[in-house]
């Protein structure tokens, strides 16, 4: 193959994945909103808080109702409380990013799509958990910015884990393609 008909090739085979992933991207966030799985997602991760919070870094996670109606959920120890002001359902859009990228992936199939969204999906939640369990320590930190700190956390959990789960559950596909 010459030189040209090879970055063809690549060309085509990029468009192909970036349509894929739009279209799943698309497709998951109204399959999504239709099951409303980041409430359920946001119940999950609320629980596993509850019980982890108080063992692992000393507060207890409470959820009170908010005028609003929208959650509120609170740490707590001893006469000290901390708002959490990190949503528990944005926290599920990471899910859209990773199972886009692994349904986009070429070279696997619903068996292997299947395992890896399981394998990202725990990982996901075990980060998402373990930020839940770090912010009183981020956040009640006078030394903290609240402003950085929550712009990190949003980075890391939207973009930055979903696309590194993503290359670690996919490295032996796609080892040729990054060529390492």
């Amino acid at each position: 193959m010459t030189r040209a008909a090879a970055r063809r090739s690549g060309a085509r085979a990029r468009a192909v994945f970036v349509g894929r992933f739009l279209a799943l991207f698309a497709l998951l966030a109204v399959l999504g909103f239709i099951s409303d799985a980041p409430r359920h997602y946001a119940d999950a991760l609320r629980v596993a808080g509850t019980v982890t919070s108080p063992l692992l870094n000393g507060w207890s996670l409470e959820q009170r109702d908010a005028a609003a109606g929208q959650q509120e959920i609170w740490f707590r120890r001893g006469n000290d409380q901390l708002r959490l002001a990190l949503g528990l359902q944005p926290m599920a859009l990471s899910l859209l990013p990773l199972l886009a990228l692994l349904g986009a992936t070429p070279g696997l199939d619903a068996r292997a799509i299947a395992l890896r969204a399981a394998l990202g999906i725990a990982g996901l939640f075990v980060l998402d958990l373990l930020v839940l369990l770090l912010y009183p320590w981020l956040v009640g930190n006078p030394n903290a910015v609240t402003d950085i700190v929550g712009t990190f956390l949003g980075l890391l959990t939207f973009v930055g884990a979903p696309v590194i789960l993503w290359f670690v559950l996919t490295y032996r596909i796609l080892r040729e393609v990054w060529r390492l």
